[in-house]
């Protein structure tokens, strides 16, 4: 396959991949029963709200009868509010953002596999059940997943951390890209260090032709770059709540909901029910609170904890959802499983394959492996891996002979 038809085979597999997912998106209702199935997308959509109609970031949680101003941060509900806060909008955004996705896919394919290859990896995207799934949905996945992608895209095109001009601004792109996702998916906060490092090491052949050692302390830059991004939020926060929140008041209690006596590895916090008493705590205390208790119940039951955390991996990369509201239906199993199985079957092909190095290989694994130990130590759901099946359609792509570069 020439570069020429490369391109054109690109366009068509990202037209029908846009396609599908505007006919899905599209399908959606935007009535309150369908927005209250899945409360996360209520939460987001009055976030929105608020920030139109009065510039701040503010909710009511119900559970609590209270105003909290930085249970969510504030990068999804940006999105919504640049959309008028319509879930319409919102979706189509969506499915222009997930196919966007399709194209850094094949981009940072492109850099070790031949023009076939990055086509097929760049069709695995396309097709991704879950991916078309969630354009449908008003919630972050989207948003993260395209994020996570052209952040990778960038660090990679870059040729590594250079000083000079183009090169430069790619790889402190990428790596702005990749802080501000946290503001997306709070529970990224290392992600930028984590893939800044991989891609340093998997462009390290390139650098050793310019010289023997890295321009860029690379650690250090994406941490300043944490830093810079998340700074304004940090202010708002003290300036608000008189403390240094530096992703969200949600984590303490997402950190219970992952750690208690009646944890199952799922979501379920059913417990606030029981603890009346929380309702007099303001957010910030609340979250130490439940964090507290988390950590309490880990040292008290240690084994019990280690068990929890293998079913909650388990769950994250389950073939098939296991949800209350989709899990029963056959047709979601079946279509997961089919596609579940083909692409954990042939990234595991791509590894035993000597077409990637080493390098690139853990380059392309390190969301993967980053969610799965995030979902250990918090809650496990098939959502949180979404976003590491781009970079591991890459590795599906390399077991293909026909990926061999030319």
């Amino acid at each position: 396959m020439t570069e020429r038809s490369a391109r054109l085979a690109l366009a068509v597999v990202m037209l029908l991949g846009l396609g599908v997912r505007l006919g899905w998106a599209m399908r959606q209702p935007n009535d309150e029963a369908a927005i209250e199935r899945l409360p996360d997308q209520r939460e987001y959509l009055d976030l929105g709200r608020h920030l139109i109609d009065e510039g701040n970031l503010w909710m009511v949680d119900p559970r609590f009868d209270q105003i909290v101003y930085a249970f969510r941060t504030p990068g999804y509900p940006l999105l919504i509010a640049c959309c008028d806060a319509r879930p319409t909008v919102v979706r189509i955004v969506q499915c222009l953002l997930d196919t966007s996705t399709i194209l850094a896919i094949f981009l940072l394919a492109r850099r070790w596999l031949s023009p076939r290859g990055a086509v097929f990896a760049a069709a695995m995207v396309a097709v991704n059940p879950y991916m078309i799934f969630f354009t449908g949905l008003i919630l972050s996945e989207t948003l993260f997943t395209a994020m996570l992608c052209w952040g990778m895209a960038l660090l990679i095109l870059s040729d590594g951390p250079w000083p000079d001009g183009n090169k430069l601004l790619g790889w402190l792109g990428g790596g702005a890209i990749l802080a501000v996702a946290i503001l997306v998916r709070p529970g990224t906060f290392l992600l930028p260090v984590v893939i800044g490092c991989g891609a340093a090491l998997a462009n390290r052949t390139i650098l050793r032709a310019y010289r023997s050692d890295w321009p860029l302390p690379v650690a250090a830059t994406m941490l300043v770059l944490t830093g810079l991004v998340l700074f304004p939020w940090v202010a708002r926060n003290r300036w608000t709540l008189g403390s240094w929140v530096w992703t969200s008041t949600n984590d303490g209690i997402t950190r219970y909901d992952g750690f208690n006596p009646d944890a199952t590895g799922a979501s379920d916090q059913k417990f606030v029910r029981s603890m009346p008493w929380t309702k007099d705590m303001t957010e910030i205390a609340r979250s130490r609170y439940f964090s507290q208790l988390a950590d309490d119940w880990i040292k008290a039951n240690p084994m019990d904890a280690i068990k929890l955390a293998g079913v909650k991996i388990s769950r994250t990369w389950s073939p098939v959802p296991l949800s209350a509201e989709y899990g029963g239906r056959w047709i979601y199993h079946a279509v997961g499983l089919g596609y579940g199985l083909l692409l954990d079957i042939l990234a595991i092909l791509g590894l035993r394959q000597q077409i990637l190095s080493g390098s690139v290989k853990r380059f392309l694994l390190l969301p993967a492996i980053y969610f799965t130990i995030a979902a250990g130590l918090s809650v496990g759901s098939l959502r949180y891996r979404i976003p590491a099946e781009g970079p591991m359609a890459i590795l599906a792509a390399s077991a293909l002979r026909s990926a061999r570069r030319s």
